[in-house]
């Protein structure tokens, strides 16, 4: 993981873009003896800060070798609204745990989903933020990967798109939604007619079908939560696809009705500060980890 600390570092203070593909996806998980992040406003963004390693402890790897924990038994599905099968000719390629073409990446989605999992089992992990800086960093596909990665693993998983200004699930998925989100609360329709299932990959995705003009106004109405929570008991992880941390504030309201965060960075794209201001609404337990894209080989 030397390798993976160096190229983060080179990327940060030269500035190097790399036109590695979304597939080199890289996961770093954020280390236990993490100094408070309150810290960084003082101090340049460091991704070892967050960092574990990507190898499994001893700890982890003896879980391993017994039996399933509980979380990964087979459980009674959730059935959402509708069900809509997937065109692969249509699928975005970067995509990789959905073709399995490149399984190095798809084995970083899959060691990632393994880890969610013990945390799930740990601390009660749920709901989970993905968020980004910037557009173009790959979180919707890291989303949707991750989605795919957990579903494979026998969990009940749901993807909410909270972009709500440029949502990209269904886009991502080659699928033409005829209900979203903001129809379901403007019809006062239950939760599950606005979630479909994806076939044949067996995770749930709740989309928005155009963009919306106030977003606040949404996000402040009591029902649009109520909403959400009603697929709590249903899924066992619940990934929200946010909008850029830098471009709205929406995300900070995410935050906070979310359980923790792993943040998408593409290698070079933000700068310490950049990055510095983007974490300004987290705390320390709120970081997962870190999934750094396009970096180099």
């Amino acid at each position: 993981m030397g390798k993976v600390f160096d190229a983060m570092t080179k990327a940060l203070v030269e500035g190097d873009r790399t036109d590695a593909a979304y597939s080199s996806a890289e996961v770093i998980d954020r280390s236990e003896h993490a100094r408070d992040i309150n810290r960084a406003a003082a101090e340049p963004f460091s991704f070892v800060r967050y960092s574990l390693a990507a190898a499994p402890t001893v700890e982890e790897a003896r879980r391993a070798s017994e039996d399933p924990p509980a979380a990964l038994i087979k459980r009674a599905e959730s059935m959402p609204g509708s069900e809509i099968t997937v065109d692969p000719r249509r699928l975005d390629p970067h995509l990789v745990s959905f073709y399995n073409f490149n399984p190095r990446a798809s084995e970083q989605y899959n060691r990632l989903a393994l880890k969610m999992i013990s945390r799930s089992v740990e601390r009660g992990l749920k709901r989970i933020l993905i968020a980004s800086a910037h557009r173009r960093e790959g979180r919707t596909t890291v989303a949707l990967n991750l989605a795919c990665a957990l579903a494979r693993a026998r969990q009940r998983v749901m993807v909410v798109d909270c972009d709500f200004v440029q949502p990209g699930i269904s886009k991502a998925l080659g699928i033409d939604c005829k209900t979203g989100l903001k129809e379901a609360l403007d019809s006062g329709s239950p939760a599950g007619t606005a979630a479909f299932r994806v076939r044949p990959y067996g995770f749930d995705v709740l989309p928005v079908r155009k963009p919306l003009q106030n977003t606040v106004e949404l996000m402040a109405d009591p029902e649009f939560w109520k909403l959400l929570q009603a697929f709590d008991g249903d899924h066992d992880f619940i990934l929200f696809d946010s909008a850029p941390l830098l471009d709205f504030g929406d995300s900070s309201l995410l935050v906070r009705f979310t359980d923790t965060t792993v943040l998408v960075v593409e290698s070079g794209k933000s700068s310490a500060a950049e990055m510095t201001r983007a974490m300004s609404a987290f705390t320390q337990d709120d970081i997962l980890g870190v999934v750094l894209n396009r970096a180099a080989e």
